[in-house]
């Protein structure tokens, strides 16, 4: 909600409310809110680059669906896991893949995904998108407003804070 008002796309007095679900569940969960505003973390619509396309297409040659809330993410940590293996040469064990997660960025459905060094967190977009209907037959259900990327505060805790170095500390309520 802060990056949404500090983008200037609404302003304090505007409520988002809870963030849009999966494809299946908006027409039971949202039918009575056509023309609201709020974030989802991913849609198959939303993001435009390689990667989703690609993702798309796969999904819909092999599932013949569209991809969902969750999927991008899946496709995320398979990235991840391979890039990691590529920059420690294959070496799986632990203090290897630290090391080469640690500060790395990659391109994934949602577009460039940084692994913060400092508490490991995956610094990502999220759309902010208008709910136009709830029973398109491809779940083109959103209007896109923007695309934002949150920067969570550090939330390590007790003796692990320290690892937080220059970043704001505290937690998301």
């Amino acid at each position: 909600l802060q990056a949404a008002i500090d983008l200037g796309v609404i302003d304090d007095d505007t409520v988002l409310g809870s963030p849009f679900v999966d494809n299946v569940v908006m027409p039971a969960f949202f039918s009575n809110a056509v023309g609201a505003t709020s974030v989802i973390l991913y849609h198959y619509t939303a993001p435009d680059n390689a990667v989703n396309d690609y993702l798309i297409s796969e999904v819909a040659d092999n599932f013949g669906t569209f991809p969902d809330l969750f999927d991008a993410d899946g496709m995320n940590a398979a990235i991840m896991v391979v890039e990691a293996l590529k920059a420690t040469g294959g070496a799986a064990d632990a203090d290897s893949l630290k090391a080469a997660l640690e500060g790395m960025s990659f391109e994934g459905p949602k577009g460039t995904i940084e692994i913060r060094a400092e508490d490991h967190m995956a610094i990502q977009d999220m759309y902010v998108v208008t709910l136009l209907n709830v029973d398109d037959p491809e779940f083109k259900y959103y209007e896109s407003v923007a695309t934002v990327r949150p920067v969570p505060p550090c939330l390590l805790e007790g003796d692990f804070t320290s690892r937080c170095g220059s970043l704001p500390v505290g937690s998301l309520g």
